[in-house]
């Protein structure tokens, strides 16, 4: 079993950029005309781009928000017999240093559980530097081709310090799960990015 990520589009666009100037780099990027972009503003999620594995899925999506546009990313699970992909639902139980569980999920509810209490929106974020020496094998490797083992591990730290943030601070307005997760990436500096997380907290039974 196989996890791979649809980019997924629903006409958001980064606060303060021109909407033509994004429109324009977006018919680019899709390869479109004037009145093939305008579904992709419909306001309905399209996927843009399928099957992707988590590193190439990011690097588009990169590619996209520098464009302007706010894309997701939606698992999917491909089993090997090359069956079609289904949406997966990501959900898990984390337990917190103080012992407490907590669910997370990147759906809007949770099979077999009722939510009973709505607390908003939680988020936590973090922002990253890049490190020379990450930097110079980085450059070795565009040489030679392969994984940049040094910019995985970065993000993974990343995403488990913004979402330790975010479930600190669920559990400080009472939650004990977080539904429809979503993570984004953005440039705030040069040779650093910020990697956010938000979700939805309520409590269910």
């Amino acid at each position: 079993m196989r996890i791979l990520y649809n980019i997924v589009f629903a006409g958001k666009t980064v606060p303060g950029k021109n909407l033509s100037e994004i429109r324009g780099r977006l018919m680019e990027l899709l390869k479109t005309n004037e009145k093939g972009i305008d579904r992709f503003f419909s306001g309905k999620p399209i996927i843009i781009r399928e099957n992707l594995d988590f590193e190439s899925a990011e690097r588009v999506k990169q590619t996209f928000e520098k464009a302007g546009a706010i894309c997701t990313l939606e698992p999917v699970n491909v089993s090997d017999e090359k069956t079609p992909p289904q949406l997966l639902v990501a959900q898990r139980y984390v337990k917190t240093a103080d012992g407490k569980n907590i669910i997370i999920t990147n759906i809007e509810s949770i099979p077999g559980k009722t939510i009973v209490d709505h607390f908003g929106l939680v988020s936590g974020s973090t922002i990253r530097a890049k490190h020379v020496g990450r930097d110079i094998m980085a450059s070795l490797k565009n040489l030679v081709g392969g994984e940049l083992k040094g910019y995985t591990e970065l993000l993974q730290e990343s995403r488990k310090q913004a979402m330790d943030r975010m479930i600190q601070q669920a559990l400080q307005l009472g939650a004990n799960a977080i539904v429809n997760i979503r993570f984004s990436t953005s440039s705030v500096a040069q040779g650093a990015a910020e990697l956010y997380v938000y979700g939805t907290a309520v409590r269910v039974k």
